[in-house]
């Protein structure tokens, strides 16, 4: 089944705020996709339908983070809206399209979280957002997409460390020099799968690259570093992710 994307209005994006608080008394609650979300995505009352009429499959599951983006990417630059990205009833709309692998049940519950996750915040906070956070990421990185495969690998539904460390600065977020070197340091491209011991908070951990990203920041233009030149100014305690550096692997 295929159907015509909308966008929640301002009464669409309340209602989705009740259906979310919903599972805070009821993390259990059985949702039906016909029953409880139809209604709301398709109400007339609550949404509204964009320039341009572009079929979207509520059916599709994605294994990767990086797949919902690059699906969406070759369907929402079609949609007719100048600046799609600042279109937060989009966002709300698709992710309460895809609301059961955004939330999956794990032993009996859902986890809702934070209305982040599903209503994009203003500002540079959308990136927490569970589907305008991995478009935006893909996006930026169109022309080599697979250069921010470090922050798209997870599922859907979890977003992962690095997202938070490196997408959390507007800087460092939208500088391909510091996602490629993400990319680089933590995540076997062969195996399809983060690097052994790709995470912490030691020395060479992702929060240590944050810190230290930070720093450059200060003293180089991040938008004009390439990714290699990145990579050879990393200190030490990143030789073991390193391909720069010898006994990196």
């Amino acid at each position: 089944m295929l159907m015509r994307i909308r966008v929640f209005k301002e009464q669409g994006l309340s209602a989705m705020v009740g259906f979310l608080s919903s599972f805070y008394d009821r993390p259990d609650r059985i949702v039906k996709f016909e029953q409880d979300l139809l209604p709301l995505l398709t109400d007339a009352s609550l949404t509204s339908t964009t320039p341009n009429a572009v079929q979207v499959d509520p059916d599709r599951t994605f294994a990767r983070r990086y797949d919902m983006a690059e699906y969406l990417h070759g369907l929402v630059p079609r949609l007719g809206l100048a600046d799609p990205i600042r279109v937060p009833g989009l966002w709300a709309w698709l992710s309460l399209l895809w609301f059961d692998q955004l939330a999956p049940i794990t032993k009996g519950v859902r986890k809702i979280g934070e209305n982040a996750k599903w209503l994009p915040e203003s500002g540079w906070k959308y990136y927490r957002h569970l589907v305008l956070g991995a478009y935006w990421i893909y996006a930026a990185n169109s022309d080599h997409p697979e250069r921010a495969m470090a922050l798209l690998h997870n599922p859907p539904h979890t977003p992962g460390e690095l997202v938070g460390q490196l997408a959390a600065t507007q800087d460092v977020a939208q500088s391909k020099a510091a996602i490629g070197a993400a990319t680089s340091l933590y995540f076997d491209m062969e195996k399809g799968r983060p690097k052994k011991g790709a995470g912490g908070s030691g020395p060479g951990s992702p929060r240590r690259l944050r810190a230290v990203i930070d720093q450059f920041d200060r003293t180089f233009d991040l938008q004009s570093l390439t990714e290699q030149q990145l990579l050879a100014l990393l200190p030490a305690e990143f030789n073991r992710f390193n391909s720069l550096r010898s006994g990196s692997r």
